[in-house]
């Protein structure tokens, strides 16, 4: 339900008519999706029950109020009504995180930890949330976390996804390019002779 949301916001997103200099605030941008997720979570529902329950987030740089900001949807429960409620995190700064999955309250704790804690070689605390993550995707005990990392930066130039550099033996030099859990192997590195390229974190 939630990437068929996306789809059908995207286009209604990215073809917005304005006039006299004006663009919407990411707080008028999250106003908008939750409208429209309110109206497809009403339509679901009582269709699919709980398979119909999701959570989705939006979040970026928003140029009206120089800040880094996120917002949660989620389904909540007002007078025994499920309905898609809006949590705002506004002007987040450094160790701030919004963490969507499962094992919530435990992620929540471990990444708290890893922000508290001190870099070490290959795991910087500035990027807690990729190793924290990795390591309960690896973790036999959380098998409700699986797929793999996917990471993007935004800032007040955009978003931009990343493809991630992986050692196919840690420890040893020899790496690949991964995204979204696939490897880019040749055969999937190129389209014709353009080659499908990217930048990618370690």
């Amino acid at each position: 339900m939630g990437q068929n949301t996306y789809l059908a916001l995207l286009p209604l997103l990215g073809n917005l008519s304005v006039s006299n200099g004006y663009f919407p605030s990411l707080t008028e941008v999250a106003e908008y999706v939750h409208l429209y997720l309110c109206h497809t979570f009403d339509d679901y529902k009582f269709r699919q029950g709980k398979e119909a329950m999701f959570e989705v987030a939006i979040f970026g740089y928003c140029h009206r109020t120089s800040t880094l900001s996120s917002f949660h949807f989620a389904p909540e429960v007002k007078s025994g009504v499920y309905s898609m409620g809006l949590v705002e995190h506004l002007n987040m700064q450094d160790k701030d995180f919004l963490y969507l999955g499962d094992r919530k309250q435990e992620l929540i704790e471990l990444l708290k930890a890893a922000f508290d804690g001190e870099s070490i070689p290959g795991r910087p605390v500035s990027r807690a949330p990729r190793y924290v993550i990795q390591d309960c995707i690896n973790n036999d005990s959380f098998p409700s976390i699986g797929g793999d990392i996917q990471i993007g930066i935004a800032d007040p130039s955009g978003f931009r996804h990343f493809m991630l550099c992986k050692p196919r033996v840690v420890g040893q030099p020899a790496a690949f390019i991964s995204y979204l859990g696939r490897e880019l192997t040749e055969e999937l590195a190129w389209l014709g002779e353009a080659h499908v390229g990217g930048s990618a974190l370690v």
